[in-house]
């Protein structure tokens, strides 16, 4: 099957490549190293964390990018691969109230703060353990990494309020920042449901089309923290199922 999920949408390609580029780790992996390469930094500077309360007021996010960084108070810092962002749930765009525990790198060459753990609103997301270590290059704890919480996910979700519907795919777009895409599906009485979707490497990754004019099943519930609602498993009219949140 090919990959034309987003063709029509040229923003998600930058998106999705940016998210596949991006590595576990790297040359500006703070404490980590390739084989073969010189010894890396001393990691982050533990002792001299702050927390940093604001507006994001950009997102700087580009093919290459190892992390993503963000601008607040006129503070830029460093976050997280796309991937693993969006793969917990967790969006970020300008306009955004944040507040980011933050800490500076030992290396004096390197002026970025990098955030450790970021909330907004009643969602949050833990980047850096207590050394610095990025939590997504762990072998062990949850899904990607992550220690086990409900703190973890960024949508929130109650699963009291999970149901079915299904329509014709309107739309979907791609999403602006580090944001989840959204389809618009078009139930019989002609009325439009607005869905957040998955990550676009997970959906890509597992050939699962969504085309404008197919018939689509999607369960669905509604988080807690944004009230919006959020697709929990796609299924397509041939009934291939894509399972995007337990």
């Amino acid at each position: 099957m090919n990959r034309r999920l987003f063709s029509l949408l040229s923003a998600s390609v930058l998106i999705a490549a940016a998210a596949l580029a991006q590595g576990h780790n790297g040359p500006g992996t703070p404490g980590t190293s390739q084989p073969g390469a010189p010894a890396p930094n001393l990691g982050l500077n533990m002792a001299a964390q702050k927390t940093i309360d604001g507006v994001i007021t950009s997102v700087q996010l580009s093919y290459g990018v190892q992390y993503p960084s963000i601008v607040v108070n006129q503070t830029q810092i460093k976050v997280a691969p796309v991937w693993f962002l969006l793969e917990n749930d967790f969006e970020l765009a300008s306009g955004d109230t944040v507040s980011i525990l933050a800490a500076p790198s030992n290396n004096a060459s390197d002026t970025y703060l990098y955030a450790i753990r970021i909330t907004r609103g009643a969602a949050g997301i833990t980047l850096r353990d207590s050394l610095g270590i990025p939590v997504w290059t762990s072998q062990a704890g949850g899904r990607a990494g992550l220690p086990q919480g409900p703190s973890i996910c960024g949508a929130c979700l109650d699963p009291a309020s999970a149901q079915t519907a299904t329509g014709v795919i309107d739309r979907v777009n791609a999403g602006v920042g580090i944001q989840q895409p959204t389809l618009v599906l078009k139930l019989a009485d002609a009325s439009l449901l607005t869905l957040k979707l998955g990550s676009e490497r997970l959906i890509l990754g597992s050939d699962f089309e969504l085309n404008a004019g197919a018939t689509l099943t999607v369960k669905y519930a509604t988080s807690t923290c944004t009230g919006e609602l959020v697709a929990l498993q796609l299924t397509g009219a041939n009934g291939e199922t894509l399972i995007l949140r337990d």
